[in-house]
């Protein structure tokens, strides 16, 4: 298996059902990278949706478990992993821009043959910026999307980024994990969602990060300006990291925005929360979309 386990996301509570039970393949982009996707399609007994999923900058697999598995027993399901994950098959001049990651989507969804009139993705984090290019490049026209957590820029210190990546390979991971803990210390809300960032910076091989360093100069005003599709906004009011002004700027730029309020960063996150939350973004399909 392709993931590592960590100490506080992997609990007992996390039954990974759509990890078991999703098929795994690599799919080769039109650069000849090999790129990791897993999913569930094809069955008749759940809504003809096809959700599909993008996740943020090294997001853990067990940082969204529990939402997959609820969104599992409703949609057919594909996850996509970004370019920086360990999972995927990369060469060392593999492009890792968010313009190539979108392509990356859209390859993929025109491999696995999904109907865009019937599909509906999900980007968290600057995972929403690669949804955001996607859709307001007119790379795809799906039936609509959900943004949580969203940003204008990266919100990494553009400096301190570039400053680390000027060290050689071999010591990006100790510098990259120290740096990192240090950033999030004041910059996440405790509970769930610091343990599990910090989970996440323990498994994550910052060598592969260095390959994706122009990520961090991307500014996505105008691919917000440019989605015409339902959108739908998760705003958090105690997410410390996702800044809810910003979050405020980026709905007056989409024309056809709307807010979803949840209670706390759990919520979307982990038992039995997600099986409310799950059934909340059902109702907004059937209803506004």
């Amino acid at each position: 298996m392709y993931m590592k386990r960590n100490s506080y996301a992997e609990k007992e509570t996390q039954d990974t059902i759509f990890l078991k039970e999703s098929r795994k393949i690599y799919i080769q982009m039109s650069d000849g990278q090999e790129i990791f996707c897993q999913y569930s399609l094809g069955d008749k007994t759940k809504s003809d949706i096809v959700f599909f999923f993008v996740q943020g900058f090294a997001s853990g697999y067990f940082t969204w478990s529990d939402f997959w598995d609820a969104l599992h027993q409703e949609f057919n399901l594909v996850i996509v992993d970004p370019r920086e994950k360990n999972s995927n098959k990369l060469m060392k001049s593999s492009e890792c821009s968010v313009h190539r990651m979108a392509l990356d989507f859209a390859e993929a969804i025109k491999f696995l043959k999904l109907d865009e009139k019937k599909l509906v993705l999900f980007g968290s984090s600057i995972g929403a910026s690669y949804v955001a290019h996607l859709v307001g490049q007119n790379m795809i026209t799906p039936k609509g999307c959900f943004l949580t957590g969203p940003a204008i820029k990266p919100r990494a210190p553009n400096k301190l980024i570039k400053f680390l990546f000027l060290f050689p390979a071999f010591a990006l991971n100790f510098l990259g994990k120290l740096v990192a803990r240090i950033y999030l210390r004041n910059k996440v809300a405790d509970g769930f969602q610091k343990q599990v960032f910090y989970d996440r910076i323990n498994n994550t091989d910052f060598r592969r990060w260095k390959h994706c360093k122009d990520l961090h100069d991307w500014d996505a005003t105008e691919d917000f300006k440019k989605m015409k599709i339902p959108v739908f906004i998760v705003r958090t009011p105690n997410d410390k990291y996702h800044v809810s002004d910003e979050i405020q700027i980026i709905h007056e730029l989409i024309l056809n925005s709307k807010f979803i309020d949840v209670q706390t960063y759990d919520y979307c996150h982990t038992k039995p929360s997600v099986n409310e939350f799950t059934q909340t973004i059902k109702k907004t399909i059937l209803e506004a979309m």
